[in-house]
């Protein structure tokens, strides 16, 4: 019978290697400790883009990477671009090796759940330790990793089952893959099911994220909102579950509470850079200009070097100050500045992308109308009509851009041409049709009009009920969606004042009807909603009066 470490050594030998670390002792070390477990194929990078390229060539059993590799990419970076394009396989590991321990950068780390992390300096026993028990589990789980890696979920379900059977030590491993196929199959129910009975022999966290997903995407929001406060007040370190607890308040019309989870979850981990985008989305929602501007600029540091680096992380800096702008009373001029500043850094940084020159104007147009310059936005997008006229086909954002160019300086025929067109050709796409309706008081695709009256059905029905605190939460969370829409903010207005003359006056009721009555100040006399608009918004302000 074969010794269990000679059956190691054997395993380690049919391995292929790579060693990502800039430094040639370094690479040279780790490459002799490999060799010295049995692995005869090994390869090293210096840096992450040689790392991704030969990863894009090449199908590694073991990455092994440094978490910081000088000005490049970092460990993370590579992890999170070969997630991103899916180039590291289920069947292969990554183990992250660093000498740095802050807690941002662990945890930042952690995110992107490499298969390990090994802590410098180590011995070669410790790190023969950890990678001859990660070896030895991929080894015993490949089958259910390569029909995961086939993204075959019903075939790695099955063959779960069948090493669950074996009650072996991979049992609990076994049941938490069987759970995420489950999910990714969009069986939630099973999916459910299973965390539950798992959960029901013994309390293990990757059980209750789980059960906690799987009640989200069922829409059972009460229960999920239960287990993630749970896990977070028990001090869970997944940060996934700020995230999801975020995405629950966002679905139930609170940005203001999702938000502030997402803030503390950035404060643990504040280089998540998908994180930082969505605060700066949810902070803007809120007119929470400073920490709007703060997130946007913290993203543009992030993309560097990453996979999800784009000209967009400047525009939507830009767009925050334009807004900012826009519900300023004062409107400073060193904001147009600010925002002139952002937009001439990615016109240099980003001087070879299509239509860098002319949406960066377009944007800069709109700026200035919102400053209160609307002369020098209309001259500036005269200076740009012939290349507008000259684009035979123009990016969705850039389309956007100039529709709400068009419509703060005025051109509001303009406007709704671009928005039309827009609908007709990505009738298909619902978050496209949502950009698009977000735009405009009233929908403008066939999805919009359908949620319209899909929203309006709900809304009549819970105000016949006299549910007035669910009518709220329909509203807001359509609204952070459709923040124009003037159905929208006057049933909003309306419930608020609902539930106000049966619950009382409350500051922060008669603030929400507020904002939402102002996005209303535009309508004229002859529009559908005014009459209905005069009525409520006068009924506000009486109770505010008291």
């Amino acid at each position: 019978m074969v010794s269990p470490h000679l059956a190691l050594i054997r395993l380690f030998k049919q391995k292929t290697a790579l060693i990502i670390d800039d430094y040639p002792d370094m690479r040279g070390s780790i490459r002799r400790m490999l060799v010295n477990f049995g692995v005869e194929s090994i390869d090293t990078a210096s840096n992450g883009d040689e790392a991704i390229l030969k990863c894009e060539d090449n199908q590694y059993d073991i990455i092994l990477a440094d978490y910081n590799l000088g000005d490049g990419k970092s460990g993370q970076q590579i992890l999170e671009e070969m997630r991103y394009k899916g180039t590291l396989k289920q069947t292969s590991l990554y183990m992250m090796i660093t000498a740095e321990t802050t807690k941002s950068m662990v945890f930042g780390a952690l995110e992107y759940q490499p298969d390990d992390y090994l802590t410098k300096p180590f011995t070669q026993s410790v790190l023969q330790k950890r990678l001859g028990r990660m070896v030895l589990e991929k080894e015993a789980l490949y089958e259910i990793n390569k029909a995961m890696d086939m993204l075959d979920f019903d075939l790695a379900i099955e063959l779960c089952k069948t090493r669950i059977a074996q009650h072996d030590k991979y049992e609990s491993r076994c049941h938490r893959i069987m759970g995420s196929c489950f999910y990714k199959k969009h069986k939630y129910g099973q999916a459910k099911e299973l965390y539950k009975k798992v959960l029901s022999e013994r309390d293990v966290e990757w059980a209750s994220i789980g059960l906690g997903k799987s009640l989200m995407a069922l829409n059972e929001l009460d229960e999920a909102e239960e287990i993630f406060s749970k896990l977070i007040n028990s001090g869970c370190q997944c940060l996934e579950i700020y995230d999801c607890m975020a995405d629950i308040y966002v679905r139930k019309g609170d940005a203001e509470e999702a938000q502030r989870l997402l803030e503390k979850a950035a404060e643990i981990s504040p280089n998540a850079i998908l994180r930082q985008e969505k605060i700066a989305e949810l902070a803007e929602t809120n007119h929470d200009w400073a920490r709007a501007e703060a997130a946007h600029k913290k993203v543009i540091r992030l993309g560097n070097n990453s996979v999800y680096e784009t000209p967009e992380h400047h525009f939507k800096l830009a767009r925050c100050i334009s807004a900012e702008l826009k519900h300023s009373n004062d409107k400073p001029k060193q904001r147009i500045k600010d925002a002139e500043e952002i937009l001439r850094r990615a016109r240099r940084k980003y001087k070879n992308h299509e239509d860098i020159n002319l949406q960066s104007d377009i944007i800069e147009a709109g700026i200035y109308a919102d400053a209160g310059e609307t002369e020098k936005a209309k001259e500036k997008v005269s200076a740009n009509q012939s290349r507008i006229e000259k684009i035979e086909s123009r990016s969705v954002q850039l389309s956007l851009d100039m529709a709400k160019t068009y419509k703060a300086i005025g051109d509001d025929k303009k406007s709704m041409e671009l928005l039309v067109d827009l609908a007709k050709k990505h009738a298909n796409d619902p978050d496209i049709c949502m950009k698009i309706d977000a735009m405009s008081d009233e929908p403008i695709t066939e999805h919009g009009k359908r949620k319209a009256i899909e929203l309006n059905q709900t809304g009549k029905k819970l105000f016949a009920d006299k549910e007035f605190n669910k009518a709220i939460q329909l509203f807001s969370q359509a609204l952070m969606h459709y923040p124009n829409n003037a159905g929208l903010n006057l049933n909003l207005m309306l419930a608020l004042v609902k539930k106000m003359t049966v619950d009382g006056c409350s500051t922060r009721g008669i603030a929400r009807g507020r904002e939402a009555a102002e996005k209303l100040a535009h309508l004229e006399s002859g529009h559908m909603l005014y009459d209905r608009f005069q009525a409520v918004n006068a009924h506000l302000e009486k109770m505010a009066q008291k």
